[in-house]
């Protein structure tokens, strides 16, 4: 089975060049704990949770305004339509993530959530 052939979450993504106070505003006004970072193709290239805000920002004390998403963002797993969900699933559980981003045609059209995948795998 492939991934195409699962329920692929819309993705709440910010530029790679995008300050990351406008993603911090982001996240409180959407509730969500994760943003995804793409670059001028829409490619997935970063993901940023609120604790990265707090532990590579506010703990570290460093200028908030003068930070873009690029700078504190974790590179991700990402995945294409065309992947088996066995290896996805595996990947993900081996690294214990949760959420992924998926592409077509190189382009984020979403993301994977494990649950999803615990679901097709059985």
């Amino acid at each position: 089975m492939k991934l195409k052939e699962c329920a692929i979450i819309e993705a709440f993504k910010c530029s790679e060049e995008e300050p990351i106070i406008e993603v911090a505003k982001k996240l409180r006004k959407i509730t969500l704990r994760h943003i995804f970072v793409v670059n001028k193709k829409d490619y997935p290239v970063g993901i940023i949770s609120v604790m990265d805000i707090n532990n590579r920002v506010v703990a570290e004390g460093k200028d908030i305004k003068k930070l873009k998403a690029k700078d504190i963002m974790s590179v991700p797993d990402v995945f294409d339509v065309e992947d088996d969900v066995k290896d996805v699933f595996k990947i993900m559980t081996e690294k214990q993530r949760a959420l992924n981003p998926v592409v077509k045609n190189k382009k984020m059209i979403g993301i994977i959530s494990v649950l999803e995948l615990v679901n097709k795998v059985k």
